[in-house]
């Protein structure tokens, strides 16, 4: 057994673990959401954590808020029962993804020229991130749903409130889009579900999966066995030659740099 295929094992591994601390990293991301009357309201992940989902890098998700939500129910005064209310418009309308701007460095606190929407999302983009593809669904209890229309060079997205989180707006009466919005709001009206789904890209997750997808094969073939291990060290033990000591340096290096990545574990 070579002792090149030992730091070859050595190395593999530390790509594979580093890799998967790449894929393990999350973002979480939720909808808020209240309508024209200020129902159906979702202000915080908290709040409503069955519509939430963990962005871990490039790829298509989906949030969404129901009407199991309280306030999106009212009391029948005829059966007194609880039943849903319907829906209408959005006063705000936004994707919330915590500390997606800070972990990949489009914060814009502090930043000067970042006066609109538009100027966040161009500083988002100049970090290689990019949203696309935003669908909005609404959903009824009579079984129809309906998409609404989307235009997609109209959303706005970035770094919007400066707290380091990647904001979706799709409509917002204290916001740019009030005047430029990227939907009709008025063809909003259910009573069941609303959600919204979106593209994200730049995150380097997927690269990452097929990372780790490829380094296991590596590291098995180049893994030496246990006993081809104790026959090295047991060898190099006589010769003054082989730097064995410095395989367990190696190894030890190895481990940091994994340690190291794990604890940055997302791209700045």
């Amino acid at each position: 057994m070579k002792l090149r295929n030992l730091f070859a094992g050595i190395a593999a591994s530390a790509v594979a673990l580093t890799s998967l601390a790449a894929v393990a990293s999350a973002n979480e991301a939720f909808l808020m959401y209240t309508d024209d009357s200020w129902a159906w309201g979702v202000w915080s992940a908290a709040e409503f954590p069955a519509g939430t989902t963990d962005v871990t890098g490039d790829g298509t998700y989906t949030v969404f808020v129901d009407n199991t939500v309280e306030t999106a129910n009212y009391t029948d005064e005829e059966t007194g029962d609880l039943v849903p209310a319907v829906a209408n418009g959005a006063m705000v309308f936004c994707v919330d993804i915590d500390g997606l701007a800070k972990d990949y460095g489009f914060e814009t606190a502090g930043v000067d020229g970042m006066d609109t929407a538009a100027d966040k999302r161009a500083l988002c983009n100049e970090a290689g991130v990019t949203v696309s593809d935003v669908k909005v669904t609404t959903y009824n209890t009579d079984g129809t749903s309906t998409d609404i229309a989307v235009d997609q060079s109209k959303v706005l997205y970035g770094d919007i409130e400066g707290n380091g989180k990647l904001r979706i707006e799709i409509q917002n009466e204290y916001g740019d889009s009030l005047n430029d919005p990227c939907i009709d709001k008025s063809t909003i009206s259910f009573d069941q579900k609303i959600a919204v789904t979106f593209t994200i890209s730049g995150l380097g997750g997927a690269a990452a999966e097929e990372t780790v997808e490829e380094a296991a094969p590596a590291a098995e073939e180049a893994a030496p066995a246990a006993g081809d291990v104790q026959a090295a060290t047991t060898s190099a033990k006589g010769s003054p030659d082989t730097g064995i000591e410095d395989v367990a340096v190696v190894a030890g290096v190895a481990a940091l740099a994994a340690g190291a990545f794990i604890v940055a574990k997302k791209r700045k």
